[in-house]
């Protein structure tokens, strides 16, 4: 049942299922009134058609009775009737209809009992009753009879239109209602199936459709926005990406063919080929740390994220490099957590940590500041380099977008995870007395919303 339901009804358009069900149900009500009013009208014509028999048999006796004779008028056809002996021996009336054959358990006070029996091979009601037909009570009893066809309880075709034809107008009304419905609302459903035609660049329009839809086209609307906007990113980071790789690739044979020429010797260029090769890998690991954001985003899979252990782990990974240019590291610690992933968020830090040592002069000072700011978690990654200059500022966090050196994603990393983690980050000049001394780098959390407990203190 379930199977023919999905087949018959589920498969096709919505249109289909609705009339079949709509009108389906109408049907059957149809079907179950009619089938009521019919029953009804039967029983109503076999009631009357027991009536007029009983009243046949009380006439035939009040005749027998006035005359002092058998010889009583005959009713009104198609009834007939029979008067025999309580031996069922034929005294009067049609000998064709046969004799009660329970004459001895008529009651003999003379109430009507009703049969059915045969007539000529033909189906009749037959009403019997045992009566005395001297009138004075002193006389033989008798058999009174009288019979007319079984389809007289039954309504003819004249009949039947009759009575049903106010219940067929009603539903013939009902199933025009039913299919102008279906098609108004099929046409709410083009209005939105024509909403979320528009091409994604055009004006948002408002919905004029069933509330019920607008909720949903407004969610498909916004998805394929999203897709859209996507899909523009990824094209541009796409081609930005092969221009940045066809560089060092195009480095890389000129230094290739060179050493083949022998225009350098190996000692000299197979330094250079590793630099190449070692920029060309970290292009590489940015585009996947991209790659992997990506997948966040889409995931939506949030968890809290304890900041200072992660702040220790990315400082250990990079010790190797604060060792190397002699670096004065400081750590200024405050435990909190935030709604994150720990391995992008690890890379927003070590990014932004390794851009931080990249830009420290040797010798200098540079730091991580974890703190509970007045609107909310922050990371400071601070240092002492030069600055950031003007004209650079409005592309710093656009990719392929560097300020000094380096391939130019790993700001616009740091902005891409930020953003997924409903976080900021900013890079701001540090002054003293008008002067440049250094750059931070400023991650910040909104505060987290008060639980309902916590902001009701009842």
């Amino acid at each position: 049942m379930r199977r023919w339901t999905q087949r018959v009804l589920l498969a096709g358009s919505l249109r289909r299922f609705l009339l079949l069900w709509l009108l389906g149900g109408l049907l059957l009500v149809i079907v179950a009134v009619g089938a009521w009013q019919l029953l009804r009208l039967q029983h109503g014509l076999a009631q009357a058609q027991d009536e007029r028999l009983g009243a046949a048999v009380s006439a035939l006796v009040q005749s027998a009775i006035e005359r002092r004779s058998l010889l009583v008028d005959a009713p009104p056809a198609p009834v007939v009737f029979r008067i025999s002996a309580m031996n069922g021996d034929w005294l009067a009336g049609d000998q064709g209809l046969p004799a009660c054959p329970w004459a001895a358990a008529l009651p003999p006070d003379g109430t009507v009992q009703a049969y059915v029996a045969h007539r000529a091979g033909t189906l009749v009601r037959v009403a019997a009753a045992r009566r005395d037909v001297t009138g004075d009570g002193k006389g033989p009893a008798v058999i009174v009879q009288a019979a007319a066809p079984m389809g007289e309880r039954w309504p003819g075709a004249s009949l039947l239109w009759t009575a049903l034809a106010p219940l067929l107008a009603a539903a013939a009304a009902m199933a025009l209602l039913i299919v102008s419905g279906v098609s108004i609302a099929l046409r709410w459903v083009g209005r939105a199936h024509a909403a979320l035609d528009r091409p994604v660049a055009a004006p948002v329009e408002r919905y004029d459709g069933p509330a019920e839809l607008g909720p949903l086209v407004e969610r498909v609307q916004a998805l394929l926005r999203s897709e859209h906007q996507w899909v523009d990113e990824q094209r541009r980071f796409l081609a930005d990406a092969s221009h940045q790789l066809r560089t060092p690739m195009a480095v890389l044979r000129t230094q290739l063919q060179a050493a083949m020429a022998g225009d350098a010797s190996a000692a000299e260029v197979l330094p250079q080929m590793l630099h190449t090769v070692d920029r060309a890998a970290g292009l590489a690991d940015q585009l996947l740390s991209l790659t992997k954001l990506e997948q966040l985003k889409r995931r939506g899979e949030l968890q809290p994220v304890d900041v200072r252990q992660l702040a220790r782990d990315v400082v250990l990974e990079l010790a190797p490099l604060i060792a190397a240019k002699r670096i004065d590291f400081t750590l200024d610690e405050a435990s909190f957590s935030v709604p994150g992933e720990a391995t992008m968020l690890g890379e927003l830090v070590r990014n932004l940590l390794a851009n931080a040592i990249h830009h420290a002069p040797a010798g200098g000072r540079v730091g991580i500041l974890l703190r509970e700011a007045a609107l909310g978690p922050e990371l400071i990654v601070w240092d002492e380099g030069p600055g950031i200059d003007d004209a650079v500022r409005p592309r710093l966090f656009h990719p392929f977008a560097a300020a000094r050196g380096g391939v130019g994603l790993g700001l616009s990393i740091c902005r891409q995870i930020a953003g997924s983690m409903d976080a900021s980050v900013e890079l701001f000049n540090r002054t003293d007395g008008g002067r440049v001394v250094g750059v931070d780098a400023v991650v910040s959390w909104a505060p987290a919303a008060p639980s309902p407990s916590a902001a009701d203190p009842s």
